[in-house]
């Protein structure tokens, strides 16, 4: 432990106080930019996925038909959402359209 010790006091005494802030401002810079860039990423994905669900939910009704396999897919792709942007009444209110949607082509 002292060992470790001496190594960064070493490393300090190296570069110095005014080093040492510049590097700790940059870092902190450095991560300020990056989750900013994730807050921004995050908001296309949720506006891409809100888009996603609207238009698969708007082929369907048009359809008037979801086989079973597509609505699970909606609804893990509705869930994902939901978990990321909360309740939704929009999506809300398709979820339940599309729930009582026959499974199959009326003949």
């Amino acid at each position: 432990m002292a060992e470790e010790l001496r190594e960064v006091v070493g490393w300090l005494a190296l570069f110095g106080v005014p080093g040492v802030f510049t590097m700790v401002v940059f870092l902190f810079k450095t991560v300020m930019k990056a989750i900013n860039n994730i807050e921004i990423l995050q908001k296309a994905q949720k506006a891409q996925m809100r888009s996603q669900l609207l238009k698969q939910y708007d082929d369907y009704m048009a359809q008037g038909y979801i086989e079973p396999i597509y609505l699970d897919d909606w609804m893990n792709q509705y869930t994902a959402y939901h978990h990321l942007v909360g309740p939704n009444a929009v999506l809300d209110a398709r979820k339940d359209d599309l729930i009582h949607l026959p499974n199959h082509k009326s003949a």
